[in-house]
């Protein structure tokens, strides 16, 4: 291809009607305004009262993207609250059930 018609072709390239009307963004899913945000995220749990960093790990690992490493973590919370049983000890600690409600409603 020659400049000549790789010149003609950019020049005759169409403006996106939605991109020119203030609503940018990859096929037009951008924001209309800079400082909207999203109403259904919440911040992460409070980890630091946790005192097992085991269990701050998996909490952790439940937040990435890989499917075997969020399996991995369920299974080894399922164990650790499966070893702290409240006929023994009087059941996980709180901190843990509070951050494991605050995961959930993510």
């Amino acid at each position: 291809m020659s400049k000549k018609q790789f010149k003609s072709q950019a020049s005759s390239s169409r403006v996106n009607p939605a991109a020119a009307a203030g609503f940018g963004g990859f096929g037009g899913f951008g924001s209309a305004s800079p400082s909207s945000t999203l109403s259904y995220l919440t911040s992460p749990p409070d980890l630091s009262s946790i005192s097992d960093a085991n269990v701050v790990v998996c909490f952790k690992n439940l937040s990435k993207k890989d499917g075997t490493t969020k399996s991995k973590a369920l299974e080894d919370l399922r164990t650790y609250v499966q070893a702290h049983t409240y006929e023994h000890d009087g059941g996980p600690e709180d901190a843990v059930l509070d951050a494991w409600v605050g995961r959930c409603s993510l």
